[in-house]
């Protein structure tokens, strides 16, 4: 057993406690190289888990812990929630270039390198291997035969869009003829990213009511679609697709400024 009886002496002569060492060794600058805090700054994981493991300490350890994660993805969104990042699209001054310049892979790039810890925070949630566990990769694996066996039929049935050069594009990836199984994994790699965008998206909409562009966007291709009105007002309630009220102004935009290029 380390004779700790000689520190809290010190401790006690120095009228100071534990906590309040520890406080003043990491906020003061002048111990900001001292080897002692250099030593606890590198060993904060161990104290972090040695909290987490006492008895009565993680129930006041965890959630705090979970408070300081949850102010650092508020954090993280808000800043991507901003006027500033480009994500607010104004419905009565909508334009052509707006939608062309749109892009869900530059979207998810920004997501990624604004809110690194909630882009990663939602791989860990969304990916269901994540676990590790043999049940999931066993699942995985007959998943992908059954995927392959019906890989060739599934252009067929979307014809209408190029959704293999979309899954091209969102992976960064174009190649001459890929193998099955390597498109089945750009394939997943392409439905994760989408998923986490969308997610995101929608948090996002929900801290910042301006940031909308990809609801703007989905409202639009719902409307050409024929979708009820209120099929399109019930997504809007759910942060999904923006109202039916807002469409129309988008469409207004557009047609102004066609009217105009044509004058």
């Amino acid at each position: 057993m380390l004779p700790l009886h000689i520190v809290f002496k010190a401790l006690d002569q120095c009228q100071i406690s534990v906590a309040g060492l520890i406080v003043t060794l990491l906020t003061c600058p002048q111990y900001e190289n001292h080897p002692l805090v250099v030593e606890l700054v590198k060993c904060c994981g161990k104290v972090f888990n040695a909290f987490l493991y006492h008895s009565a300490g993680r129930h006041q350890f965890v959630p705090h812990s979970f408070h300081t994660a949850e102010n650092t993805y508020l954090q993280e969104l808000r800043s991507l929630a901003s006027e500033d990042n480009g994500w607010h699209f104004r419905a009565s001054s909508t334009s052509t270039k707006q939608l062309e310049d749109f892009s869900l892979q530059r979207m998810a790039q920004k997501i990624e390198v604004g809110a690194p810890k909630w882009w990663c925070l939602l791989g860990s949630l969304l990916d269901h291997n994540a676990s590790g566990e043999s049940g999931a990769q066993k699942d995985d694996e007959g998943d992908e035969s059954e995927f392959e066996g019906v890989f060739d039929t599934f252009w067929d049935d979307v014809d209408e869009i190029d959704l293999e050069g979309m899954v091209n594009e969102l992976t960064g990836e174009w190649g001459l003829c890929p193998l099955v199984k390597d498109m089945c994994s750009k394939c997943r790699s392409a439905i994760m990213l989408m998923k986490k965008t969308i997610v995101s998206s929608i948090v996002m909409h929900g801290l910042n009511q301006k940031s909308n562009a990809l609801q703007s966007l989905l409202g639009l291709f719902l409307q050409l679609a024929h979708t009820p009105y209120k099929v399109i007002d019930t997504l809007a309630h759910l942060r999904i697709s923006v109202s039916t009220d807002t469409i129309n102004l988008a469409i207004q935009s557009l047609l102004q400024e066609s009217q105009n290029s044509l004058q």
